[in-house]
């Protein structure tokens, strides 16, 4: 007994009866009892994928909405928002399991935490299992023109800008709409312009999560404005930055340019300028310019 060095003789009988009661933590001056962590919280952006390799990080999320999140056999619940956000707090550290129920999906999966550490993890949604991934967002956006569609097969071809022409494969779980109202996936043609939410898949193609049917087609006009990025004096054409997207503007002899106040030429557009666009869609996504105002 190390401790009863600093206990007069005088009292050490007392002090052995006691130790045989009450066991002593230790004779230091600190404290030395373990401090009992925190409970653990768990914020998540819950999503569709196929695979492990459907976690690219991506500029956007598309989360899934609605889907009720549980810890199995306990009481902490919520439900994903908007943006297929969810955050569970006072949970246990360690291997926790965790439901997702919604209509369309019903899964389980399992997930560790650390005692009173804040998690922030990207959940998937893979048939009724879970894949995760620390990064925050998953999932790639496509917009263009369809090139190629075959309804049977749930498949589309879209040329998008950005990517080239990418092959798109849909699920019954794939939600198609033309503004707010959900249509079939037929009621799309070749030359429609769509936007698509979709993750990345092993082969290549993507799994779509929304296809949103535009007002666009080819052959209808189209007016737009934004940034010129770019100026090929040679195909007497331009490349217009606008609301994230990149547009190529296509003139000929027909094509009007103003400037504020009075007229202009094609030779009067700069990189820098404010322009407005109206003109015809063409296949390959470019826009065949009307009437073209140089703002600045």
């Amino acid at each position: 007994m190390p401790c009863l060095s600093r206990i007069g003789p005088r009292f050490g009988f007392l002090a052995l009866f006691l130790l045989t009661i009450v066991p002593l933590g230790g004779c230091g001056d600190g404290d030395n009892s373990p401090t009992s962590p925190g409970p653990a919280t768990l914020s998540g952006t819950l999503v569709r994928g196929t695979s492990v390799s459907s976690f690219d990080a991506r500029s956007e999320s598309i989360g899934l909405v609605g889907v009720t999140v549980r810890v199995a056999g306990g009481s902490a619940s919520t439900v994903t928002d908007g943006a297929g956000r969810f955050t569970l707090t006072g949970l246990p550290g360690g291997e926790v399991e965790l439901e997702f129920e919604r209509a369309d999906i019903h899964a389980r999966g399992r997930i560790v935490l650390a005692s009173g550490a804040h998690t922030t993890v990207t959940i998937a949604i893979v048939g009724n299992g879970i894949q995760t991934s620390p990064r925050g967002h998953a999932g790639e956006e496509i917009e263009g023109l369809v090139q190629a569609i075959d309804p049977g097969a749930g498949t589309l071809t879209v040329l998008d800008q950005r990517l080239g022409a990418v092959q798109i494969r849909t699920d019954g779980a794939t939600n198609v709409r033309r503004g707010d109202l959900s249509i079939p996936l037929d009621e799309i043609e070749v030359g429609n312009r769509v936007h698509v939410k979709a993750l990345e898949e092993d082969d290549g193609t993507f799994l779509a999560t929304e296809i949103f049917l535009q007002g666009d087609h080819v052959g209808g006009s189209r007016s737009f404005s934004g940034t010129v990025l770019s100026i090929d004096a040679g195909s007497g054409s331009f490349v217009v930055a606008s609301n994230g997207t990149n547009i190529t503007v296509d003139t000929n002899t027909s094509t009007r340019f103003h400037r504020r106040g009075g007229q202009a030429a094609f030779s009067d557009v700069a990189v820098g300028n404010g322009v407005e666009v109206r003109g015809t869609l063409q296949a390959d996504g470019s826009v065949l310019a009307q009437k073209v105002t140089i703002e600045s």
